[in-house]
């Protein structure tokens, strides 16, 4: 049994200048705090204790529903969210950002759709925010709907069509989903959510899909994740992210079944798209670095000119096929032109 029908876990960093407004539109939600379970995770700020005040705090004024750890050395959000798992007590789980905010009704509304859906995983819409502009929707346009998946051919049609998105903080999760996959976010590194969510996509059996907004995603341009995304080694992350989800994969019971659907997953997020954010970013991907992209896909793939699904890759990833043929400088940068 459950003693909560939420945990949202909340990973801190240096947030004392966003906590309060996070912190207030989590016990203001209508859902009821004694439902809620908020979990706050100190990632070894370094703010001379500012984050940790907040948050104890917090825990002196809801002692039944918050718990606060701090950690010892600064893991990012990845291993900040993993410390938290272990003490999840609520019947659903969810992800909030410390700069980030919420609706009011939000775990209500979407706690009852996932239990009257008996959905393993329920997925919402999300505001993009900033001070100087305020809350604006990204322009996603979503079809409500329930997926129960009673077969292999509809587990992969479902992974196909990517109905569900890869970031971790626009759903609620069943936590005995959650443990039963065993899965956790990759650590210290920026894109650390697929690690987390994309595996879940074969254990779950019930998806839905919420067209309404409830989270405000606040689009901070002094943030980690907006000067890291400028930088090469934010890049390299995220395939070694790509590259741990493929990995978990192939030591699964789903890995036969569904190979041809993880190898386009795989090629697509490890290969195709480190070259067209590179492209997007006007970085130059060093050739070192694009030698090791396409040696790992050689090695782990060597079947990756042939796919069931060759109508669906897009042109750039059919490209590949040029550029694993071996590639000068003056090529590289020919092609990374065409995929910008």
């Amino acid at each position: 049994m459950y003693s909560k029908k939420v945990s949202v876990v909340i990973p801190c960093y240096n947030a004392a200048r966003w906590l309060p407004k996070c912190f207030l539109s989590l016990v203001g939600q209508t859902i009821g705090i004694e439902s809620l379970q908020l979990i706050f995770v100190d990632d070894a700020s370094t703010d001379d204790g500012a984050t940790w005040e907040l948050l104890c705090e917090f825990e002196r004024a809801y002692p039944e529903s918050i718990l606060i750890m701090r950690m010892e050395e600064n893991r990012r959000q990845g291993g900040a969210r993993n410390a938290a798992l272990p003490y999840v007590e609520g019947e659903y789980l969810a992800f909030v950002d410390a700069d980030d905010f919420v609706a009011e009704d939000w775990l209500l509304r979407v706690y009852e759709r996932a239990v009257c859906t008996d959905a393993d995983l329920i997925q919402f819409e999300y505001f993009c925010y900033t001070e100087k502009t305020g809350a604006f929707l990204p322009g996603r346009s979503v079809r409500e709907e329930t997926l129960c998946i009673e077969t292999p051919e509809e587990r992969k049609a479902f992974l196909i069509r990517e109905t569900i998105t890869y970031g971790c903080w626009n759903k609620l999760y069943r936590s005995s989903l959650v443990r039963r996959a065993g899965v956790k976010y990759a650590e210290r590194v920026v894109y650390e959510e697929p690690l987390f969510v994309y595996p879940l996509l074969f254990y779950g059996k019930r998806f839905t899909v919420m067209s309404e907004p409830f989270y405000y995603y606040r689009q901070n341009e002094a943030g980690t994740m907006q000067r890291d995304m400028k930088r090469k080694e934010t890049l390299l992350m995220h395939a070694n992210v790509q590259y741990q989800v493929w990995d978990f994969m192939k030591h699964t019971a789903f890995f036969r079944e569904y190979y041809e659907e993880i190898k386009l997953y795989f090629l697509h997020t490890y290969f195709y798209e480190t070259i067209y954010f590179a492209a997007l970013r006007g970085l130059a991907l060093p050739m070192e670095d694009y030698r090791r992209l396409e040696e790992t896909v050689k090695r782990e793939v060597p079947d990756y000119r042939s796919t069931r699904y060759e109508t669906l890759i897009p042109r750039q990833l059919q490209l590949y096929a040029l550029a694993a043929e071996g590639m000068t400088e003056e090529k590289l940068a020919a092609f990374m032109e065409t995929i910008g």
